[in-house]
């Protein structure tokens, strides 16, 4: 298939994608989704992939004149410009070679997310919505394995201010957040400039994904005499989810270019990820409540469904969905791919610092937020859940599974707020809420009564809404601020910045435990931080000026990806290095049937 980029002349698009020879234009069909009420045309595309679709106002779509007018009882049409995404004509590049045989489809079609606009299905947009899903109950295993972990640490020290290892048995679990945090941290912007400078992309987010599922896979030997062994996993495991987590966030702004259809993405992704999370902490609660579960034997079970989940889901997504890169730039005569990342990295800060004000304050803010994810608020929370409050595995549990359905209605509301109040000032308003919740904890829950615990519930409730809220708005603000082609390696930017000091909140938690300082001082910290991340957004100054400031690079994007990938001189790239064998004519019916159709 070829796609000529030619800043002198114009594609055409119908829904159909065919590809003809190097001179031929290119034309797209989207089959009209019989659900929806909207049928929609593909009139014409500039060079740059921008696609006109009309949408007819009762829905039919037939008698209507191109111009606008129509028959007798039609509205006219409404007329709406977009760019061909990079996911979507990687899609379209793609030979179907890579394609999930038919006995195993069906495991896709729960996690199909429809474009908001044109109504179409997008293969790696389900690609993200299964990759959510293997991480959900991973990141859910965590708070499994590490407060049964803490109780066998304080069995080996003899009780749980005792020392073992050289640090309390108490601070087991946020001692391994910082080692995660710290080189996390150090590492991930060369791994993300590295990746830039070669086509594997794709290869780093499926070897990241296996490591994770080995090292889940091996936590289900906890035991007294092996807690230590798991102890190193969790960190080898939580270290590759953040490299992980880069590799993903990578390919996001490729799946579209209009900030309406990547809020509603995120959102969709995100809730996509608490549901699946929320069903699998159900399942286990359920076992271990009806079996009469230990901790240990229940902290085992939740890493062997979490291995499973992560295997079907991680394995599906990166074999049969994501697609592969080109290198976005090449090395320097007489660089290697190690300096070359330091140089880069450099030169990204200060461009980035220099060009980009509200990308620059962004980062900054997140110095002190604990996006890294929840991996640091789950040590601090399970760490004050289990020793300060006095739960067992099954009562955290519990505050878990009530934050994971509020999760949902959290990823609703900013869906809406980042239309109706632009993503920066979302996130500024999720942080705030998180930071009065989390204050309101530390302030009224004293003790580990009946009551105190009644109080954890409810909190956990606006915890988990507070929480779906602020992670997609973070996400859709990220994708905005970033100039395109240089996601991966800004992506590992944004990773440093939100590891280099992100382990700080856990430090001052730890510190304030070793010295027998009240927890709940140690939890209020984590307020201190929110707000001082939300004061720095304020100096990002508008979101529309710094969307409209990288604008031009999604054009920019949009012509190196198609000469880069080899769609301008008749090669594919998205599923081999050499990838331009014709299709089967079974694999063209497939392809017909989903959507899109691709002949030779």
């Amino acid at each position: 298939m070829t796609l000529t980029i030619d800043e002198s002349s114009t594609l055409t698009h119908s829904i159909t994608l065919r590809a003809t020879d190097i001179n031929a234009a290119m034309t797209v069909q989207a089959t009209a989704m019989q659900e929806q009420s909207a049928t929609m045309d593909v009139e014409s595309a500039d060079l740059n992939g921008t696609t006109t679709i009309k949408q007819d106002g009762d829905g039919s779509g037939s008698g209507t004149s191109p111009s606008g007018g129509s028959g007798s009882g039609m509205t006219p049409k409404r007329s709406i410009e977009r760019k061909l995404s990079i996911s979507e004509q990687a899609t379209a590049g793609s030979t179907g070679r890579c394609r999930a045989p038919g006995f195993l489809k069906w495991l896709e079609y729960p996690f199909r997310v429809k474009n908001v606009q044109t109504h179409q299905y997008l293969e790696e947009a389900t690609g993200h919505a299964m990759d959510v899903a293997a991480r959900g109950p991973i990141n859910q295993c965590g708070s499994f394995v590490g407060s049964a972990m803490i109780r066998l640490a304080a069995m080996e020290a003899g009780g749980i201010n005792n020392k073992v290892y050289g640090i309390k048995a108490s601070s087991v679990l946020t001692v391994g957040s910082i080692i995660v945090g710290v080189t996390a941290g150090v590492t991930m912007p060369f791994v993300g400039a590295i990746v830039d400078h070669t086509d594997h992309r794709k290869a780093m987010g499926a070897v990241s994904a296996v490591v994770i599922v080995i090292a889940v896979g091996f936590q289900l030997m906890l035991s007294p005499d092996t807690w230590l062994a798991v102890f190193i996993l969790e960190i080898i495991g939580g270290y590759f989810l953040i490299m992980h987590q880069v590799c993903t966030m990578a390919y996001l702004p490729d799946l579209t270019h209009d900030h309406t259809e990547m809020g509603d993405y995120t959102a969709r992704l995100m809730m996509n990820q608490y549901f699946v999370q929320a069903t699998f902490t159900s399942i286990v609660i359920a076992v271990s409540f009806g079996t009469n579960m230990s901790n240990l034997n229940t902290a085992r079970l939740a890493a062997g469904i979490s291995t499973v989940i992560g295997f079907v889901f991680f394995g599906y997504s990166w074999m049969f969905l994501f697609r592969k890169r080109p290198k976005l730039r090449e090395l320097p005569p007489g660089n290697n791919l190690f300096t070359s990342g330091f140089k880069q990295l450099l030169i990204t800060t200060k461009l980035v610092f220099r060009e980009y004000k509200a990308l620059k304050w962004f980062m900054i803010a997140l110095l002190f937020s604990p996006e890294a994810g929840a991996g640091v608020v789950l040590a601090i929370a399970v760490t004050f859940l289990t020793l300060f409050v006095q739960m067992d595995v099954k009562e955290i549990a519990i505050v878990s599974l009530t934050m994971l359905f509020c999760n949902i209605p959290g990823a609703y509301i900013s869906k809406r707020m980042c239309v109706k109040i632009n993503p920066l000032n979302s996130f500024r308003c999720a942080e705030i809420m998180f930071a009065g919740v989390n204050g309101l904890i530390a302030g009224t829950v004293s003790g580990s009564t009946q009551k105190d615990k009644n109080l954890v519930y409810f909190y956990g409730a606006l915890v988990g809404v507070a929480f779906g809220w602020m992670f997609p708005s973070q996400r859709t603000l990220a994708v905005a601020l970033i100039p395109k082609g240089q996601e991966t390696e800004i992506m590992g930017l944004i990773s440093f910045f939100g590891q280099v000091v992100g382990w700080l909140p856990v430090f001052v938690f730890t510190a304030m435990n070793e010295n027998d300082i009240s927890m709940r001082w140690g939890l209020a910290s984590v307020s201190f931080f929110l707000m001082v991340s939300c004061f720095f957004t304020l100096f990002c100054g508008k979101f529309e000026d710094a969307v409209a400031l990288v604008a031009h690079t999604s054009d920019d994007y949009l012509n190196a990806y198609s000469r880069k990938s080899g769609l301008d001189n008749g090669g594919s790239f998205v599923d081999n290095f050499v990838d331009d064998v014709p299709q089967s004519e079974e694999d063209k019916k497939q392809r017909a049937t989903e959507g899109t159709e691709v002949t030779a």
